[in-house]
């Protein structure tokens, strides 16, 4: 992987995990994905931490595309005005 996509899979994986851990605390995710063996003791993504990265972005962009397709995630706001009689 070159270095920006190194860069946003690491980025993709410490989401997943403080979403998955519900947590927003940094040094408790990279704990968590280092325990894990997704990033090594310098912080960068391991062959399985690209793995997981490469799935879970496959995932969520198929996901995507087929919202898009079926038209979820748009909505129109629709604004009615009353008159102030009762």
């Amino acid at each position: 992987m070159g270095t920006m996509r190194d860069f946003w899979a690491r980025e993709r994986l410490l989401r997943h995990i403080g979403e998955r851990h519900d947590t927003d605390d940094v040094s408790r995710i990279v704990e968590i994905a280092k325990t894990a063996g997704y990033l090594d003791q310098s912080g960068q993504l391991t062959e399985l931490g690209k793995h997981l990265a490469r799935e879970k972005f496959e995932r969520d962009e198929k996901s995507r595309v087929a919202d898009a397709d079926h038209g979820t995630g748009t909505f129109i706001l629709q604004v009615q005005r009353h008159s102030g009689a009762a």
